[in-house]
């Protein structure tokens, strides 16, 4: 009797330690997929930083893109943003 509980606890103790290591399996798999993402992202950032760094015309475009430059003798013209309906505060009518 004592040894029949005793196998039972055990069959017990290794189907939980299964599913533990079953479950950092999963967890490792999931951690892996999104290592690689980060370091394709990185890929892209040090691209970026590069072409920026090395590419004249890389910089312009971006100097004009994102900070609103011109060049010399250009005349620029910049409109308000469009307000969002969550930004405007809300009008009480009385």
């Amino acid at each position: 009797m004592l040894g029949l509980s005793l196998g039972g606890y055990l069959l017990i103790q290794v189907k939980q330690a299964f599913d533990e290591y079953n479950h950092w399996k999963s967890r490792e798999a999931v951690l892996e997929k999104e290592l690689e993402d980060l370091r394709e992202e990185v890929s892209k950032h040090r691209q970026f930083l590069n072409k920026l760094r090395t590419d004249p015309n890389y910089q312009d475009e971006i100097a004009r893109k994102e900070l609103g430059y011109g060049k010399e003798g250009e005349r620029l013209y910049r409109f308000p943003k469009k307000e969002n309906s969550k930004t405007k505060p809300e009008k009480k009518i009385e």
